[in-house]
């Protein structure tokens, strides 16, 4: 399972709140092949659509959320005039680091 970052960049000219959350679970769900969506509507500098996705790959997982999130926007006519951002799976570095992480105690001041 794969988890991909997807942004949505609104248009310069919003001027209405738009309850992304409520919006994005209601027109997309385990029938469109996310296992679990999360919505951060105040991410910034724009909203983040994380996708929790079945996939064989890393390309294949980044893929499938291009298609789900032109299949969101679809959907939303509230969300026509947004701009899909580039879907990525995010990278911990520290996952990908040779060494266990350090943790550097500091001796309490006496000034």
């Amino acid at each position: 399972m794969y988890l991909v970052h997807a942004g949505l960049r609104a248009p310069r000219d919003t001027c209405a709140a738009i309850d992304l959350r409520s919006l994005i679970r209601s027109r997309l769900g385990p029938g469109d092949g996310a296992e679990h969506i999360s919505v951060h509507p105040h991410a910034r500098p724009d909203p983040v659509i994380g996708l929790y996705l079945r996939a064989g790959s890393l390309v294949e997982a980044e893929e499938h959320a291009a298609v789900l999130i032109r299949l969101l926007l679809s959907r939303c006519p509230e969300l026509a005039d947004w701009t899909p951002l580039r879907p990525q799976v995010p990278l911990i570095v520290a996952a990908f680091e040779n060494r266990p992480p350090t943790f550097e105690a500091s001796e309490p001041s006496l000034d």
